[in-house]
This record gives C-alpha cells, sequence and structure tokens, in this order.
C-alpha cells in the first residue's frame, strides 16, 4: 500500500471489534486493496459520525491515512446500509454467510475485482427481495471456482462420457453418466441436474436467468453445501443458523 496524506475509497464491512475504551477496529473488503484493516478512534462515542459507517454488512465511503499495517480513519459515510438484511434474520443469516467467506479465508491486501463484485452483488440482491437461496448457490458456485474446486458439469467426471448423465457423485466432483454412477453417488431427476448445471455455469449477475422449484432449490442446497465441505475445507459457523432457520 503506498503511504501517503489521505485516501478515499468504498469498501463493505465484514467486521468490527472494540479497541480500547473508545476506538473499534474495522476490517473492510475494498476493490483497490482488498482486504484491510482500519483504527476508527472515537467511533464507541454516542456522538461520533463515523459509527454508522463502521457497522457490519454495511458499504461507505472512506477517507483513511494509509499506514503499513493499520489504518486510521478519518471519515466514514454510509453509501448503503442494507437495511432490509438487517431487518430480516435469515437475510442476516446469509449476509454473514458471504462475508464470513471474505473475513476467513480471503488474504488481506490482496485485490479481487470479482470476488468483491460478487459479495456487493450477493447482499444488494437479498437487500432486494431475491429468494436468498438462489444467492446462496451461486455464491457457493463462485467459492468452488475461487478455490480451484470447479465441479465438472458438461460430462461424466469419471469417464468423461457427455451423454446418459444420471447423477452427480460428490467425490468425483460433478455428473456421472448411468454407466459410472456408484453405490454412494446420487441419482437425479432431470430437473435437478439441469439446475445443477445452471447455478455452476450461471454468474451471480445473470441469476434472473434462473428459474427453480422449491423442491429443486432445496436439493441443490444440500448438494452444494456436501460439495464446500468435500473439496474446499472450509468450515462457516454461519452455515449452522442458516440449516436451522431455513430448515433444510
Amino acid at each position: 500500500m503506498t503511504i501517503n496524506s489521505e485516501e478515499s475509497i468504498e469498501g463493505l464491512v465484514l467486521k468490527n471489534k472494540p479497541y480500547k475504551e473508545n476506538d473499534m477496529l474495522v476490517w473492510i473488503y475494498t476493490k483497490t486493496y482488498g482486504k484491510m484493516a482500519l483504527i476508527a478512534r472515537g467511533v464507541k462515542k454516542m456522538k461520533s459520525k463515523n459509527a454508522p459507517a463502521c457497522q457490519t454488512i454495511s458499504l461507505g465511503e472512506y477517507l483513511f491515512v494509509p499506514r503499513k499495517g493499520l489504518s486510521t480513519l478519518i471519515k466514514g459515510s454510509v453509501i448503503d446500509y442494507f437495511v432490509h438484511i438487517k431487518e430480516d434474520i435469515e437475510l442476516e443469516a446469509y449476509a454473514s454467510y458471504f462475508i464470513e467467506y471474505v473475513y476467513k479465508y480471503v488474504l488481506d491486501n490482496d485485490p479481487d475485482e470479482e470476488c468483491y463484485n460478487n459479495l456487493l452483488l450477493a447482499l444488494k440482491y437479498l437487500n432486494s427481495g431475491y429468494d436468498p437461496r438462489l444467492v446462496y448457490l451461486l455464491f457457493n458456485a463462485y467459492i468452488l471456482k475461487a478455490t480451484g474446486c470447479a465441479l465438472e458439469v458438461e460430462q461424466c467426471s469419471v469417464c468423461g462420457d457427455s451423454s446418459h448423465i444420471a447423477g452427480i457423485s460428490i467425490g468425483s466432483g460433478g455428473f456421472v453418466c448411468k454407466e459410472c454412477l456408484g453405490m454412494y453417488d446420487r441419482h437425479l431427476s432431470i430437473e435437478v441436474l439441469k439446475g445443477f448445471r445452471y447455478i455452476n455455469k450461471c454468474s451471480l449477475e445473470n441469476i434472473d436467468l434462473l428459474k427453480l422449484d422449491d423442491d429443486v432449490i432445496d436439493q441443490l442446497i444440500e448438494i452444494m453445501n456436501a460439495y464446500i465441505d468435500e473439496f474446499t475445507g472450509l468450515v462457516f459457523q454461519s452455515r449452522k443458523f442458516i440449516l436451522q432457520l431455513s430448515n433444510f
């Protein structure tokens, strides 16, 4: 990071933590610098003007003094508070999942425009009334790709045959044909197979193209959770809350 007097940048608040008596550490995710930490001085005081922009699940504009390590926040202003997410405990659980991925598993000071755009899109979709389950599926498909674990949805993941696809294999990483379908693989309906392919081919920005029935969505969530567990090694505390609220 270049050290200069002041700089203004847009970012999403991932986490905050009390620091000393009146200060707070704030982790934000930015398109330019990636994940970074700021010291927000005095934001725990009642009259602090910067406090709203330091709340988690918020998009803000941040004026700060760049430093090696922790940078100092001068001024923060809210661009989007995502109020509908914060009014709905289920939406907040989904938002926490997306943010947990970036906070825990994305490297500090490593800019990734695609990751930033996907996180911002996911929060905007939740806030504007999209089915949170669809957003969750597409974000998980992105996580698999971002971690080098993209699934095979064009041909059998065992033999490479593109005809007679009958199910999916968790261990093999995608489609399996009827000849390769093993004892522990999942035989799936055409509707679920199509949905599985769509979510792994479709980007978040094309969410409007997805038209899936509720039972298909619920099956796909179980499947994608299994792939996240099998291939990425990532552990999400927020997923437990999602499962409790959604009764999957």
